[in-house]
């Protein structure tokens, strides 16, 4: 039996400001060519399917014609929600999907129920459990001793995991597959996922998902395995979603006989548009050759000008076409940005003269007086005030 497990798609999420809509539908097509080639029988998806809880209208068409190119290729579909997706939306008529080959978990309010998959002869038990919110769902049970337990995400999953591992038949022993979206303790992140609470109570110990023949995670973009293991691991995003995202992406391969699992291959995506971080000066980004092989990447320029520059952002696009983000590097404070004339901070200037200061060295001249007096208007009209 072949299943691939992959996570995290964001459907509907933009890279800055820019549609994302293209390179999702290009990943979402070469999946289902890797199905059909690779003979897929299940493909797992653990969490964050939507980026958002209410998807636009487009977000919902998309995620819906990728699903029917993966079923038209062969395999059926296992889905939970995660941290990002409204449960109750993605599983709505999640019963009459089922019988069309797409499966979804999306119960956060009973415990899992395992799902025995069949393919040919081979079988193998999905316990799929949905993005738990402590506080959105049954308060843990008490500890040994009646004391009560806290509402973490390591105690509410460590008891949806003993609860759907209770109905599993021990006398039908099956290999088991876990999928889960959760921040397993070790693992590393790339600044792209929402945090699932605060205080770290996020966090979920590895020995909580012990004893299944693999674990299928959702929620970090980075793929990794779990304490170098192969059979607990997350296959991360299969796009950057962030300029912390410059890791190589892929979804995994999972290869199971009656026995459990018996390989693991990472599937790179070859789809997608990658990220670079550029520092430098703004004539430096503008005019070093050595850069030409990061003109189809999206673009954050950091730059290291001790001025402010007279429209970096155009310029910077007119050589980088994807550059989305632009910031001045705080390497000595920019002059103009960081202190004024007189060495004071920012913050301890007059606004007024900040702006003038600023106007002066953008344009080359002191302003006029009848631009001085649209300078005091905007500033009592954003600040609610006639105090200059």
């Amino acid at each position: 039996m072949r299943i691939l497990h992959t996570s995290d798609w964001h459907i509907g999420r933009r890279f800055e400001r820019e549609s994302l809509e293209d390179d999702q539908r290009a990943f979402l097509a070469w999946l289902a060519a890797v199905v059909d080639e690779e003979r897929v029988d299940l493909v797992l998806v653990a969490g964050d399917v939507y980026d958002r809880s209410q998807p636009a209208e487009d977000a919902v068409a998309l995620l819906d014609d990728g699903l029917d190119a993966l079923r038209a290729a062969g395999a059926r579909v296992a889905l939970i929600p995660g941290n990002h997706d409204s449960a109750r939306r993605l599983g709505f008529g999640a019963a009459r999907q089922a019988l069309g080959g797409v499966h979804v978990f999306a119960d956060d309010q009973r415990p899992p129920v395992p799902w025995v998959f069949a393919s040919g002869d081979e079988r193998v038990a999905v316990l799929a459990v949905p993005f738990l919110d402590p506080y959105g769902v049954p308060a843990p049970r008490p500890a040994g001793d009646g004391s009560p337990r806290g509402r973490t995400h390591e105690h509410v999953l460590a008891d949806a995991l003993e609860s759907g591992r209770a109905l599993l038949d021990p006398g039908d022993p099956v290999p088991t597959v876990c999928v889960a979206h959760a921040y397993v303790s070790g693992a590393e992140e790339s600044g792209s996922e929402r945090a699932l609470s605060v205080g770290g109570t996020d966090r979920v110990d590895p020995a909580v998902l012990a004893g299944f023949d693999y674990v299928a995670l959702g929620h970090l973009h980075r793929p990794q395995r779990i304490g170098g293991d192969d059979a607990v691991a997350y296959s991360g995003s299969p796009l950057p979603y962030s300029f912390s995202e410059d890791h190589p992406k892929s979804v995994r391969l999972l290869e199971f006989d009656a026995g459990g699992l018996t390989g693991v291959d990472a599937l790179p995506v070859p789809v997608g548009r990658p990220v670079v971080t550029l520092t430098g000066t703004l004539d430096e980004l503008l005019t070093d050759a050595s850069l030409d092989r990061w003109l189809d990447h999206w673009v954050a320029a950091r730059l290291t000008d001790e001025v402010v520059r007279t429209q970096p952002m155009e310029r910077l696009r007119a050589r980088f076409p994807h550059a989305v983000s632009l910031r001045y590097a705080p390497t000595s404070e920019v002059a103009a940005v960081a202190r004024g004339a007189d060495g004071a901070a920012i913050e301890e200037q007059p606004k007024e003269d900040v702006i003038i200061e600023f106007l002066t060295e953008l344009r080359g001249r002191a302003p006029e007086r009848s631009e001085r007096d649209l300078v005091r208007g905007a500033l009592a009209s954003a600040l609610g005030t006639t105090d200059r």
